[in-house]
């Protein structure tokens, strides 16, 4: 008479934290991924050898404890991970990886959030993702309106909060993300800036976009007065950068 196979019976997932689960795989990295996940002390096997099933459960703030055993995912069809007890995607947890590594492995870390390797995403968020960098090209300086024909300029801090909850949100879990930073950066924005009577802003030329309310301007060009509609303001210079930076309640490596 046929022994009937042993029925594995699997927990839930934690309903709080983060879970990772995955099955026996023929994968080169099968064993280092058992190996590393056996370091967690919330470590759990459920069945056998082939039929096996590994999970480990750690808080969001130690996400980067699981890295390794990520790595050794890499490529997995068969891999889940669960928030708070809940399946989600794996790039809705885990998509900050490859912009991780790149810190990791630049030549100077502290700064790579803060775009020290390219001037293009030079940012005082913390965030090369946020992708607002506090370049003299960037739309968002061009988000807000003239008060009046003196020159006052009002950013419109609601839609930049947007933009960056939504640029940052596939981002939420990366160790080096400082959500309070964000925060703090888009408080030390001042309100209103006047490139008139303040030298660290100045007026960003409006070029080829009519459809944008504008500040006529008159400025000297060799030696010539020239009327040119202005459609917002940028820091000139990295002095206004470093008046918002004595703001900031969260370390700043960029003039350390």
């Amino acid at each position: 008479m046929r022994v009937p196979d042993t029925v594995t019976e699997i927990e839930a997932p934690s309903s709080v934290g983060i879970t990772i689960e995955f099955p026996y795989s023929s994968a080169q990295s099968f064993d280092f991924a058992v190996e590393c996940a056996r370091k967690f002390a919330t470590f759990r096997e459920y069945g056998k050898d082939k039929k096996a099933i590994y999970r480990v459960t750690f808080d969001a703030s130690q996400i980067e404890s699981s890295l390794d055993l990520i790595e050794h995912l890499k490529g997995w069809r068969r891999r889940t991970v669960y928030v708070d007890g809940e399946k989600v995607t794996w790039d809705s947890v885990f998509s900050f990886t490859w912009c991780y590594e790149r810190k990791k492995a630049s030549y100077k870390p502290e700064l790579y959030c803060f775009g020290y390797e390219n001037e293009y995403d030079f940012n005082i968020w913390g965030c090369i993702q946020a992708r607002l960098p506090f370049t003299e090209n960037a739309n968002w300086f061009s988000w807000g309106r003239w008060l009046n024909e003196k020159g006052d300029w009002q950013f419109d801090k609601e839609r930049i909060r947007h933009e960056l909850e939504k640029a940052l949100y596939p981002y939420r879990y990366c160790p080096a993300l400082q959500a309070g930073l964000v925060e703090d950066v888009l408080q030390a924005l001042p309100e209103v800036v006047n490139p008139f009577s303040d030298k660290n802003w100045k007026f960003v030329e409006r070029w080829g976009d009519e459809s944008s309310p504008g500040l006529l301007v008159t400025v000297d060009r060799y030696g010539f007065k020239e009327q040119v509609v202005m459609k917002g303001v940028c820091p000139n210079g990295k002095s206004v950068l470093k008046e918002m930076g004595k703001k900031l309640r969260f370390r700043m490596p960029l003039w350390e």
